[in-house]
């Protein structure tokens, strides 16, 4: 996940069309990363938000960073990008 991150920021244009793309892909090599550097340090990820009034999952930061991130991604490729604002992730191509 961590490489397609790094990939898809250094093919990604710059300009304020793509910088929500940019913000998220950011964002979720930042989840990631925090939660491998749990996974290395201590063999485990570290959760310690819970909130007893809905009865929800217990999460860190890093789960919020991707979760968000990835809700904003599938949001924007389906309301605001059009498949040739994507085109710079094909493999081979421009």
């Amino acid at each position: 996940m961590i490489l397609f991150v790094i990939y898809a920021l250094i093919k990604a244009p710059n300009g304020a069309r793509h910088a929500l793309m940019r913000i998220c892909l950011v964002l979720i090599g930042a989840g990631a990363v925090g939660n491998m550097i749990d996974r290395l340090t201590t063999e485990y990820v570290v959760d310690f938000f819970y909130f007893r009034l809905i009865n929800f999952p217990i999460f860190n930061v890093a789960d919020i960073y991707v979760t968000v991130a990835c809700a904003l991604l599938i949001i924007s490729i389906l309301f605001i990008y059009k498949e040739d604002d994507l085109a710079f992730l094909k493999l081979g191509g421009k």
